[in-house]
């Protein structure tokens, strides 16, 4: 029975460790993954937009031959302030 307890205690906090390193390093590389500048067949439009969930300005791309739209960050997220 102590085998199993001190068996539970060593591989619980492995399982935490190996979890939040596992998602540190998927997060990382998915930001890598994306562009700054847009793909070579986008034509860049007049519309330009502020996305709500994120605060980021955006300039919108699009490929005529597909019917795809390219976002592109144009600016910085506004910081939030602070209620107090």
């Amino acid at each position: 029975m102590t085998f199993l307890l001190a068996l539970y205690f060593i591989i619980a906090p492995l399982i935490v460790i190996v979890s939040v390193i596992g998602t540190i390093v998927i997060r990382r590389n998915r930001l890598k993954g994306k562009t700054v500048e847009p793909p070579f067949d986008y034509i860049k439009t007049e519309e330009q937009f502020i996305d709500p969930t994120t605060g980021i300005a955006q300039q919108v791309w699009f490929n005529p031959r597909t019917g795809e739209r390219y976002y592109q960050n144009i600016s910085e997220p506004e910081p939030r302030s602070r209620k107090r």
